[in-house]
Parts: C-alpha cells; structure tokens; sequence
C-alpha cells in the first residue's frame, strides 16, 4: 500500500482567507477565485535544496534546454499545465511524449532561477527550511498578485526523471499539484486527480493532470480558442525562424527566457516584430541577452487567448568559456587568458580579451581561429586553434621596470577589432576560438614564447 502524505495550500493562502472556497459547476474540481494574468505567467526557481537527490539529474534534455537538476523537474510540472505539448512532449518517463496537457487558454513563461525565494507573489519555487511540521510537505502562497510555492526541507526530494526509491518525495508530481493552486484550483474530490488533497507513495502519479483537473483549468481560463498564437517550430541559431499561426500581421511580442538569472521573473521581450505568410512566420535575430529556456509569442490583447504555446529554444551562450592550458613561462608563471563583457557583432567595443601573469614589457598579441578548437604541440606548449590562424596588433604588456617578473598584461577590446572591418569573416554567429602569445627570452628558440590558455566566444548581436 503506498503512503499518503496530506499536501496543503499554504500556510498563509490570501485568497483563500478573503474570498473563500468556491465549488465549480461541478462537485468534483473547485477554484479559490484566483487566476493568474498575462503578467504572471512568469515561473522561476531560486535552488536551495539542500538534498543531493534535488540536483542529481545531470543529463541534459533538448526539451527542457539549458538546466538540470531541480529547474527541469519544476519546469515540467508548471508545463503540464499549458495549453498543449510543450516542445515534442518528451523527458517524462512516466508520461512519455505527453508533457502539456491543459488544453486551456493559459502557458507559462519559463525565467530559469531567481535571485531569492521572494516575495508571496514572486512567482518562485523554492525550498523552506523550517516552519513545517504535522506532515505538510509543500505549501503554495497566493497573494492579490501572484503565488510563491514552497517544499518542506523536512522530506527527502529527488528530481527524477525517474520516479523516486526509498523515501524520497517526487519534486515534479509535488510542484505540478501546488502549480494547481497558483493557478486556481483548489482541491478535488476525485481519486487519482492532481489536485486530490493527497498524494500516493512518492507523488510520481501526480505528474500527469487528469480529465478533472484539464477540465478545471479550462474553466477558469476558458478553453484553448481557435484563433490563440501557435508555435509549431523554431529554426536557426541568430537570426531564428519562428512557424506557426495565428501571429499579428505588425504588432507581436515575442518573448525569451532571460540568460542568467532573473532578478524579476520578466520575460526579455521584442516588441513590434512582423509576421509574414499570413500570420505563419516571424523572422527576427535572436537577442544576445535571450538564453536556453522557452520561447512564446504575444499578439494584442490581454487574455490568455493572446498569448501562444511555450516551445523550447536551446539559445547560443554568449558567455565566454576558457578551455586548453597555458604554458608555464621561463620565470614559472603560468600565464591566463580572460575577458569582460559581452562579444558582438553590431555593438562597436565593449568587450575585452586579457591576459595576466605575463613576462613584462615585452611583445605579444592575441591570435584566433574560427575554423575550431585544437591542441596541437607549439612552441613548447599547445596551439588552441584549428589553423588558419589570423592576427591582432601588437602591443607591449608594459608592468614594471626591468628586471623582469611577472608583472605584464594584455588587455584589446575585441568587440572593436571586430567593428573595424579588418576580418570580414567575423559576423554575428561567428564562434571564434582566442589565445594570446608573447615573447620569452628565457626559453631557447624555436620555444622562446609564452602562451596563454585559450577563449571561446560566439558573436552575438
């Protein structure tokens, strides 16, 4: 027989307290008299979990882009809730190809993880670490505008995709009840539904809503319309294709999962973008701050029926990332390449390729590649670029006054490189792989140079 743990609404429900439980015309599904406007479909996870179960899912899954861990497991519950598939369906083992359900006018606009567990209307899920007790094990707040859901540190969580062992909790089936609630819905007197007042063994069953919570939801949000925006697929990495329906032919709002974490739950969202093929194609170039997550598009209006389907987007990272190693110069420093800011396209300067711990006052320059990362044996040390190699100017890492040390540096504004036309190679989606280079005296030649670890950057826009 499996254990069954009361799940509750919250310790504090707001609506709840001001407006009562508010039975359906049916006597199975209720709603609280809460529901959730198009600026609140915002859902963000702030990781305070505490058990290695919550974040030992590290396989990504192209459905769920960009995050392991507890954010998929969050990300899927919320989804199962939209308004249909979310991507192919896929990354439920319990539920395959079936995530996305609800078939009502209402989607959620995945925002990755928040800064804090925020406030009761934040719109974040979090872990509580004390407050529980008498067998709670999660607990959703509502307030006037928005919900905070939390999951008791008392239990043991685990993130799946599988269905947990032992006595861990099943964060998924968990939050895709408590989503219920932030949504309107308040318990259900049908056995098996999501929004029963309790849950069976792990809570894995309440993953997939049933026939009484689809019909719930689409009572307070009204069925899915005919004429709600449809995303069917998106295409390309920089400037991406978004196919589909029902688009505004001028005035779409399009909306991306913010790289990084997000501070408010907003969605990053270009205004104004045109469709074409009557209402069945936008085409715009992907903003550099967009990251891994979801995808929605917003035509006039202030319904759910305005706003369409979540699809996943895998987002290029425009974050730099260091790879190879650097060879150890003639005075035992090892030298290190670095950067800050952003590498773009279109922005004219702004972002800076460094090096430190490099012999001073002598000559050096950063090189790069664009065909691949390598490590090929040069010069004492490893050539971190697929040749053709091209260039930069040469400047002096300057430092102190001789005798030498390591006190040198490097320091171009690539972004401004790129602005000046020298490489017309280098346009917005460019990977390109950097490594700085420097005279040192103290090795013999052909090896008398030191060579940094190695950058890889995209230009974004």
């Amino acid at each position: 027989m499996g254990i069954r743990r009361a799940l509750r609404a919250g310790p504090v429900v707001l609506v709840l307290a001001a407006a009562g439980l508010v039975l359906a015309p049916t006597d199975a599904y209720s709603v609280i008299g809460f529901s959730l406007g198009l600026d609140q479909r915002d859902v963000r996870v702030f990781d305070n979990f505490t058990d290695a179960e919550a974040n030992d899912n590290t396989t990504p899954d192209a459905n769920w882009p960009g995050y392991t861990g507890v954010e998929p497991a969050c990300w899927k519950a919320v989804a199962e809730w939209g308004s249909e598939l979310h991507g192919d369906g896929s990354g439920d083992p319990s539920q395959p190809g079936e995530v996305g359900s609800g078939g009502a006018n209402f989607d959620v606009t995945w925002q990755g993880n928040a800064t804090s567990i925020g406030s009761t209307t934040g719109n974040v899920i979090s872990e509580i670490h004390s407050g529980c007790g008498g067998g709670i094990i999660s607990s959703t707040s509502l307030g006037p505008n928005g919900w905070r859901i939390q999951l008791c540190g008392e239990w043991t969580w685990d993130d799946g995709p599988g269905c947990p062992t032992g006595a861990a909790l099943d964060i998924q089936g968990v939050i895709t009840h408590e989503y219920g609630h932030a949504l309107g819905l308040g318990h259900s007197n049908v056995a098996g539904a999501t929004m029963s007042p309790s849950i069976s063994g792990a809570g894995c069953g309440a993953r997939s809503i049933e026939a009484d919570d689809i019909a719930g939801v689409q009572f307070i949000y009204g069925v899915k319309t005919a004429t709600k925006p449809h995303i069917s697929s998106i295409s390309g990495q920089f400037t991406i294709t978004i196919l589909g329906a029902n688009f505004d032919p001028t005035s779409n709002e399009v909306w991306f999962t913010q790289a990084g974490s997000n501070a408010t739950g907003d969605p990053l969202a270009v205004t104004g973008v045109a469709s074409t093929g009557g209402g069945a194609r936008i085409d715009l170039v992907l903003p550099s701050a967009a990251g891994p997550g979801d995808v929605l598009v917003r035509i006039p209006g202030s319904s759910g029926a305005a706003l369409s389907n979540a699809c996943p987007l895998d987002a290029p990272r425009c974050v730099p990332i260091t790879y190879c190693s650097s060879k150890t110069n003639s005075l035992g420093c090892t030298p290190a390449i670095g950067s800050s800011g952003t590498p773009s396209a279109s922005a004219g300067s702004g972002f800076f390729v460094t090096a430190s711990d490099v012999i001073n006052n002598k000559s050096g320059l950063v090189f790069y590649g664009t065909s691949g990362p390598a490590s090929i044996p040069f010069q004492g040390g490893w050539l971190c670029a697929q040749p053709p190699i091209k260039r930069t100017s040469v400047q002096s890492s300057g430092g102190n006054p001789p005798p030498n040390d390591c006190s040198g540096s490097f320091n171009l504004d690539f972004n401004a490189y790129v602005a000046s036309g020298a490489d017309p190679a280098l346009v917005l989606g460019t990977n390109v792989w950097l490594q700085y280079w420097s005279r040192d005296p103290g090795f013999s030649p052909p090896n008398n140079t030191s060579l940094t670890n190695a950058l890889s950057i995209t230009l974004c826009q």
